[in-house]
């Protein structure tokens, strides 16, 4: 009889416990987008303040796995220091998560970017191209050069761009309403397919073209990249809070992915001023 007994809690639990991997409650994730280098109400003292609101166990932060190893940012001697002296420009939301797990020592820490080699490199090549692309299709119009259909969707571009850098100057709270996650989709969608025809077909910007071929289609791939890497963590977790640090056009990407209904069952999409009431 005690055998049986024994034999049926056994089974029980282990039903349980099969139940509970097959039905996981939800983690709940709150997904923060950011402007990497900030602006006066930008900032990683006020992003430290929005952690602490919302306590998240995990952290996603913008960097790959070589910055980052067993749910912690790996230690880099004078890192501090280098930052204060403005030697080393770290990400706001870099500094903002350290001193989060520096206060919060249960908080794991994990990469959302894929890996790119040379990264900071790549970065500053990215952000010499832009400036010298947006240079050279701004004379472009000016000259009038632009054919009649051209031009128009040139200056519709223009004026939108203009609208969302100019929004990047507000807060967190503000930058993260969802009219500027769809302000920021239209404009991704403009410049994969009207800008880019746009830069294929002038002589002028032809030194942009494979240039901007390759970023368009690798925009995507590093999006897709990142949804992995949150598909790990939502699979490897149950009823946790996951906070993702991101830049501010990779947001609208990852939530349309988060949105899928097969991930119900692994995630719930808080916005951030709903996270924030609590």
């Amino acid at each position: 009889m005690v055998r049986c007994i024994k034999k049926f809690l056994l089974l029980f639990c282990l039903i349980s416990s099969i139940k509970l991997l097959a039905d996981p409650t939800p983690n709940r994730v709150i997904i923060i987008g950011t402007k990497h280098n900030g602006n006066e109400k930008i900032t990683h003292k006020k992003l430290l303040r929005l952690l602490q609101k919302i306590k998240p166990d995990i952290i996603l932060l913008e960097v790959d796995s070589t910055v980052i190893s067993n749910c912690s940012i790996r230690k880099v001697w004078g890192t501090k220091t280098a930052e204060f002296l403005g030697i080393w420009k770290n990400p706001l939301e870099y500094k903002a998560a350290r001193k989060y797990a520096e206060l919060n020592k249960d908080v794991c820490i994990a990469p959302l970017d894929i890996f790119i080699p040379n990264r900071k490199s790549y970065i500053d090549y990215q952000l010499k191209m832009e400036r010298s692309h947006t240079i050279a299709l701004e004379q472009l119009a000016n000259q009038g050069r632009y054919s009649p259909s051209d031009s128009i969707i040139y200056h519709h571009y223009h004026a939108i761009n203009t609208a969302f850098i100019n929004a990047l100057e507000k807060d967190l709270i503000a930058i993260n309403r969802e009219s500027l996650s769809d302000t920021a989709r239209y404009l991704v969608a403009l410049e994969t397919n009207e800008i880019r025809k746009i830069t294929n077909s002038y002589a002028a910007l032809e030194p942009f073209q494979s240039w901007y071929n390759y970023n368009s289609d690798f925009w995507f791939f590093r999006n897709n990249g990142m949804c992995e890497r949150i598909y790990r963590e939502l699979l490897a977790n149950s009823d946790r809070t996951i906070v993702i640090l991101t830049g501010l056009l990779h947001k609208y990407f990852l939530t349309d992915y988060l949105k899928n209904p097969a991930l119900t069952k692994l995630c719930e999409i808080i916005p951030l001023s709903k996270a924030l009431e609590h």
